[in-house]
This record gives structure tokens, sequence and C-alpha cells, in this order.
């Protein structure tokens, strides 16, 4: 069981669903959310749509109040970051973490990902998720385990 209340967000497409599920033990695969998802742990997932247009934007922030931790979720072969500039910075009080998907497909960049991540203002470490081997998710569900907010480990956004 998962200690720090949590919530997903992304792009459409971006792999927060199948996170989500894995860290419930569900490494099935996943169909699209529609809505938004809680789990009894305190997890949240968010439909990418919120993300990605602008007018629901509010319906993102209003998602998020209750979680400690922000996980900004993107995939591997997703060369493009449509973080819109200045959306986590609303999130001052909240721990922002970013997790890359679906690293176990072929021909990705990871240096080049994480390179543009950085450059649209989230900082390392980044977690590198295949979200069908539990081993990778364990490490997630491990830092989401520890107590308290580790800023040793990410720090706030923007910090």
């Amino acid at each position: 069981m998962l200690t720090r209340r949590y919530v997903l967000v992304g792009s459409v497409g971006a792999g927060k669903t199948s996170l989500f599920n894995a860290l419930n033990n569900d490494y099935g695969i996943a169909v699209k959310t529609q809505a938004v998802a809680f789990d009894d742990q305190g997890g949240v997932d968010t439909p990418g749509e919120f993300f990605n247009h602008p007018r629901l934007y509010s319906a993102l922030i209003s998602t998020t109040t209750e979680a400690e931790t922000i996980i900004y979720v993107h995939a591997a072969n997703d060369k493009t970051c449509r973080l819109p500039s200045g959306l986590l910075d609303v999130y001052s009080n909240k721990e922002v973490i970013t997790v890359i998907t679906k690293i176990d497909l072929p021909d990705i960049d990871l240096i080049a990902i994480k390179e543009m991540l950085m450059a649209h203002g989230l900082k390392e470490p980044f977690f590198e998720i295949c979200t069908y081997d539990p081993s990778s998710v364990q490490t997630l569900a491990d830092y989401l385990n520890q107590d308290g907010q580790s800023k040793s480990l990410r720090g706030k956004h923007n910090e």
C-alpha cells in the first residue's frame, strides 16, 4: 500500500493509466481513461485531455488539490514536451516528480528525452519505467512509500 497521495498528469497516450494500474498490481492492458479514476490508496489517474486542452486546466488543477505528489508522465517515444509553460508552477507546495514510460520501445533516445524535459523545467531524477515490468514499477512504488517528501531526491518544483 502506497503511503503518499499522488496524481498522474501528462498527455494523451503517455502511459498514465498503465502506470496507475501497475502501481495497483494490475499489469494487464489499460483501457483509455474517460474520467478521473481513484484508487483506495489515494492515487488519482487523470485523462490526458485535462493536460492537452487549456480549457480543461482548471479541472486538472482541481483534481490535484488533495495530492501530496504530482507525477508528470512522459512517454519515451514522444519527442515533444507538451507541458504547458507555468502549469506546474501552481503546485509550489507539492512535490513534482517525472516518470518516463515506455522505455521498452525500440529506437528511443532516453538521453535526448531527459534533456528535453530538463529544458522544460523538470528536474532529475527521472523514473524510467516499463509498466509491464513489476521490478521497474517497484522503484517508483518504493519512492512513494517513503515517509515524508524527500527533498534530497527531488525537491519541490522550481526550487
